[in-house]
């Protein structure tokens, strides 16, 4: 073979192979339409995205309309449980609130601030009438509530929002919770006003406890009532001491004389043989105003 035929031989073959390569090469068309087609799906994908996100978001905004950071008041009891049982006869009533600024009464009626009103084992008042200061409810803005003078058995207990001026509020905000009260109890009752001059009369009912003067004994069985006129009164585990402003006694109806105008808290704690206060607390709470 000749060297020109070899030359030509070779030249054919090198173009036969450029030819087949040519035909696996996309055009510069087919690459602008496969760009184009996959800029329209990423297009339709963020718009399907954006759609989600925006339906997602509403739900989200929805839930939390009425959630605790929405501004919207209300009130829940968070302990005790529905059912408790409680031993002595006090209970703390430990509440959230949201959407309103809890404080003493102040006489504002805006709407914006109030405190709490417990109802025991009765219904409360209709949204707007004033809520009374008399047995059977208690005013605080205390949070927990310490609740005292419960009977032995099961109570309801109801809490609700009043205004400034003691006008109950925000018709759907409240909460109740029934507690079971094992004992032993004390509960202590007076008039809530007196004249001045009169003697202020405490008239005391005491179960499971048997009252005796002070013996030594410490079992819990037998104890003593003790009456804290305008103090707090002794922590618990210290003893009660002799003091002018403690009445020590077994009697179940006392008389205090000779109080100045204005309000005064008694508190009535029974107290073993050794004065220390029964442990769980049984003891009540009373406010008279003399006029």
């Amino acid at each position: 073979m000749t060297s020109r035929l070899r030359l030509f031989l070779v030249a054919l073959l090198l173009l036969s192979m450029g030819a087949a390569c040519g035909d696996d090469k996309p055009s510069a068309d087919d690459l602008k339409a496969e760009a184009k087609e996959q800029t329209a799906d990423a297009a339709e994908k963020a718009k399907q995205a954006a759609e989600d996100a925006a339906d997602k978001g509403k739900e989200v905004a929805e839930d939390v309309g009425d959630g605790p950071d929405s501004g919207k008041p209300a009130l829940d009891i968070v302990s005790p449980a529905q059912g408790t049982k409680v031993a002595g006869n006090t209970v703390d009533l430990k509440l959230t609130v949201r959407g309103i600024t809890i404080v003493k009464a102040d006489g504002n009626t805006s709407g914006e601030s109030g405190h709490f009103h417990v109802f025991i084992d009765r219904e409360p008042n209709a949204v707007g009438q004033a809520i009374p200061n008399e047995p059977g409810i208690v005013h605080s803005a205390e949070n927990p509530i310490k609740l005292s003078g419960l009977g032995v058995g099961r109570h309801t207990l109801t809490v609700v929002l009043g205004d400034g001026a003691h006008h109950r509020m925000l018709g759907d905000v409240k909460s109740s919770v029934s507690v079971d009260v094992a004992g032993p109890s004390v509960d202590a009752s007076a008039p809530t006003k007196v004249t001045s001059g009169q003697d202020v009369v405490l008239e005391m009912k005491v179960q499971g406890v048997t009252l005796v003067k002070a013996d030594g004994d410490r079992s819990g069985a037998t104890g003593h009532l003790h009456v804290f006129v305008d103090r707090d009164p002794t922590a618990s585990g210290s003893p009660i001491p002799q003091d002018s402003s403690i009445i020590h006694t077994t009697e179940t109806t006392v008389r205090i004389p000779g109080l100045a105008a204005g309000e005064h808290t008694f508190w009535v704690v029974v107290g073993d043989g050794a004065h220390v206060p029964l442990d769980p607390p049984v003891r009540d709470r009373v406010v008279v105003t003399v006029t």
